[in-house]
């Protein structure tokens, strides 16, 4: 299903991570190398190195940990990306170990600083949640997202469809040819097209107009199932597009958006729950009032 986001678009990130983990875990099976197994405690094990299992839910706290890499991961490479940042995490934990690092004073201030975190994490999401109650996020819906949906007045229609992207007019062009002396669009894909949707034959799945650039909107939402685009060129090249479907998607239900809204309003309530826990407890800031940000050396350009 498609996450609507209206007006609390930007605190769903963590969340949608989850959601797809859930309904579309990564696949460590059907492909080259081992497919996961369970081990005697059930826990499944997608990878090991030198020996050492990988487990599920290792990979799955690696994709929280590194979300904003992994989303410019394609796909396909996702679930070997994230079982070798664990893998050398282990071997690099386990000769930290064989070097007696474990006992060392930056290590220890370092785990006792994590141990704090992890309990802060997991008490102030208790807190939060407790805090936002379902009437909480229905009256959110009411007063500020059922109007803006009952503005939209008709259902909204979505297509499906696959492309091939290629550098050039003339590339679509023989895309085109070949298409029409009867070679399968999905292969054409996998051999030929430079768009990260090439591993799964060129499919986008369902999308709105406004979710594309408009070249490709307008070109897409102009077929009719099964038939072929011109070459349409964007700023990422040229597209060849095969329409697959069309469907009418209703306005989401409260049901649909009520995860989303729960998200957004945990994360406002969160800002007023960490002001109420200063100035409830004695907090004192000592010393000069001067940056804590490390200092840089001049010559180093920075990052915007």
């Amino acid at each position: 299903m498609r996450l609507f986001i209206l007006i609390f678009t930007g605190f769903i990130a963590p969340i949608l991570l989850v959601a797809l983990l859930v309904t579309n875990p990564l696949d460590f099976g059907g492909g080259k190398g081992l497919s996961p197994s369970q081990n005697e405690s059930n826990v499944e094990i997608v990878a090991s190195i030198n020996g050492i299992n990988i487990t599920r839910h290792e990979i799955d706290r690696a994709a929280e940990d590194n979300f904003e890499t992994l989303i410019q991961v394609p796909e396909a490479q996702q679930a070997f990306f994230l079982s070798s940042l664990v893998a050398i995490q282990k071997i690099a934990a386990r000769n930290a170990i064989s070097e007696g690092l474990a006992n060392s004073d930056a290590v220890q201030q370092r785990l006792a600083y994590q141990k704090e975190k992890i309990l802060h994490d997991i008490w102030v999401a208790e807190q939060i949640h407790a805090r936002i109650t379902k009437n909480d996020i229905r009256a959110y819906f009411d007063t500020y997202v059922a109007p803006e949906l009952a503005k939209q007045n008709e259902n909204v229609e979505e297509v499906e469809a696959r492309h091939i992207l290629v550098a050039t007019q003339g590339e679509a062009e023989t895309v085109i040819k070949r298409l029409e002396k009867g070679e399968g669009f999905a292969a054409l894909a996998g051999e030929l097209s430079l768009g990260p949707s090439a591993s799964r034959g060129g499919d986008l799945g369902y999308f709105l107009a406004e979710e594309m650039v408009q070249a490709f909107s307008d070109a897409a939402f102009a077929l009719q199932p099964g038939e072929l685009s011109v070459p349409v060129e964007t700023e990422f090249g040229w597209h060849v597009i095969r329409l697959e479907d069309r469907r009418v998607v209703p306005p989401p239900s409260f049901e649909d958006l009520s995860e989303q809204i729960r998200a957004f309003l945990e994360q406002q309530e969160r800002n007023l729950f960490f002001d109420e826990l200063l100035t409830s407890y004695d907090f004192q800031v000592y010393g000069e009032e001067t940056s804590m940000l490390p200092e840089f050396d001049d010559d180093v350009p920075l990052k915007d």
